[in-house]
């Protein structure tokens, strides 16, 4: 099956929440009047209406991994290893899905997408299945890394320095393990917090990490990721805010 690559969804559609992935993770949807939104699969944690969410932290398990020599050409790559994480299996099928991998030299194997994925036991090896086919060999000795989707398993964002890439504002409380819309580009209301710098006016922009889930001002130093920019008033700390958001 197949899926355009923008989907074009009513407003409505984006206060739903799923417990089956009804459209491939990371799907980008646009609604009316523009705005963006990505389909997103819920981490252990339900999320929080107007809250800004992360993808799940990237780990040293998903890095420099084996991988066996393959010829140019081929959807499947064998050998591949999983280590450096706790638990029996370090992979469960499937939960790279639409994620990424590549292999750790600079001209090998560049970014491919991930159709599917084996379970790997901790210290073991498995399989991995592409989209496309491999463009280049891979040679003996090679290593690979690889990546969730970064809209699988999202969680509120965090405070102080975020752990990844934000992916979003929810406009439902989504419960662990669902799917759901998040926002990524467009106006919307997200919690405000002032721990960390308050915003001075309309068109700052603002950071993620102030507050669990929350959006604050940026500091002259220290600037980490901007999310978007203030377009409604500055309201008082925990309230909601409109935000340009510009993930997207």
């Amino acid at each position: 099956m197949s899926f355009p690559n923008i989907l074009h969804i009513t407003e409505e559609e984006t206060f739903n929440s799923y417990t089956t992935e009804r459209v491939p993770v990371g799907t980008k949807a646009v609604v009316e009047d523009g705005r963006v939104f990505r389909f997103s699969e819920v981490g252990a944690t339900a999320l929080v209406v107007n809250d800004m969410n992360q993808g799940e932290a990237p780990t040293t398990g998903y890095s420099g991994e084996a991988i066996g020599t393959l010829a140019a050409g081929v959807t499947v790559l064998t050998g591949v290893g999983a280590t450096n994480e706790g638990g029996s299996i370090a992979i469960v099928a499937d939960v790279l899905k639409y994620g990424y991998i590549h292999t750790d030299n600079a001209t090998t194997l560049p970014i491919m997408r991930i159709k599917a994925n084996t379970a790997i036991a901790l210290g073991s090896t498995g399989t991995v299945t592409l989209f496309l086919p491999t463009p280049t060999a891979i040679a003996a000795g090679n290593t690979v890394s690889y990546i969730k989707n970064p809209w699988r398993d999202v969680i509120q964002g965090v405070i102080t320095t975020p752990t990844a890439v934000p992916t979003g504002v929810c406009r439902v409380a989504a419960a662990a393990a669902a799917f759901c819309w998040l926002q990524t580009a467009g106006v919307t209301t997200v919690q405000y917090d002032t721990a960390t710098t308050p915003i001075a006016a309309v068109g700052d922009p603002v950071q993620m990490g102030v507050a669990a889930g929350a959006v604050g001002g940026i500091p002259t130093v220290g600037i980490t990721q901007i999310v978007g920019h203030l377009v409604g008033l500055v309201e008082a700390d925990t309230e909601s805010i409109l935000v340009n958001l510009c993930i997207d």
